[in-house]
């Protein structure tokens, strides 16, 4: 693909896709999550008692009660859920649309402590106020429309190996970059919820060290929809001084 291809590209990209744009609404998100929810919980083994599942509720509680002083508008419309998943080799949770959540059995070990299982729901409820789930999808529909956009302006519709092309530039310029922001976003809203909640935000460096030490072999952070757990680590750090008052003047703070 030649340079005037590409400078076209990047401009069918410019015009159609904007981060924060978002066709949904509100109620759309918690349609959209509720019913990925029913079928997460039909199809996986999911915990309903144990100490697995006690802890993970009590620590939703709190981070949720944290969310909706912090964020109100949009934290008071969703209808807040988290399942256990029974399945101890996946180091992993997640949030849909609307407030669903999901924790595998297999991040407990890592997260360590209440505290530590914080940092991880924290992030998953940011992203739920934030909105990034049908943030995401609407990038995908404004990326595919670049592409369209592209393809037709520099006549390739028929040529599949551009059309490949494009689509992977797409992806690595814009969908990479874009999940990377969202995950820091999330990871600095998370902490403000977990320090609100009176969590040590001070626990997220141990959580991400950890996780670092059993992410060998990632590949570097521009092939990846996450950033690095080093500049994960760093911003946390920067961010502490900032978020720790909040922790202290908790009702649990320092307890």
């Amino acid at each position: 693909m030649n340079l005037p291809k590409i400078s076209s590209l990047l401009l069918a990209f410019a015009c159609t896709a904007c981060q924060g744009t978002n066709f949904y609404s509100v109620n759309d998100d918690i349609k959209m999550g509720a019913q990925a929810f029913d079928e997460v919980k039909e199809t996986e083994e999911v915990l309903y008692s144990g100490p697995e599942f006690d802890q993970v509720q009590r620590v939703t509680a709190r981070l949720v009660e944290a969310a909706r002083k912090v964020d109100p508008s949009i934290a008071n419309s969703f209808n807040w859920e988290v399942c256990v998943i029974r399945e101890d080799d996946t180091v992993n949770a997640f949030c849909l649309p609307g407030g669903k959540m999901a924790v595998y059995t297999g991040i407990l070990p890592v997260a360590g402590s209440d505290a530590g299982l914080a940092v991880v729901l924290g992030h998953e409820i940011a992203h739920a106020t934030l909105r990034h789930g049908t943030q995401r999808v609407t990038q995908g529909a404004l990326t595919q429309l670049g592409i369209e956009v592209f393809t037709q302006s520099v006549e390739i519709s028929d040529d599949e190996s551009e059309r490949e092309m494009a689509t992977i530039l797409a992806e690595v310029g814009l969908g990479l970059p874009f999940s990377r922001s969202h995950e820091l976003e999330a990871d600095e809203a998370g902490l403000t919820y977990m320090a609100t909640a009176g969590y040590n935000p001070e626990e997220a460096v141990g959580f991400w060290q950890r996780m670092a030490s059993k992410s060998a072999g990632a590949p570097p952070e521009w092939l990846s929809t996450h950033p690095s757990d080093s500049n994960r680590i760093r911003q946390i750090q920067e961010l502490l001084p900032k978020v720790m008052p909040l922790y202290k003047s908790s009702e649990h703070g320092l307890q």
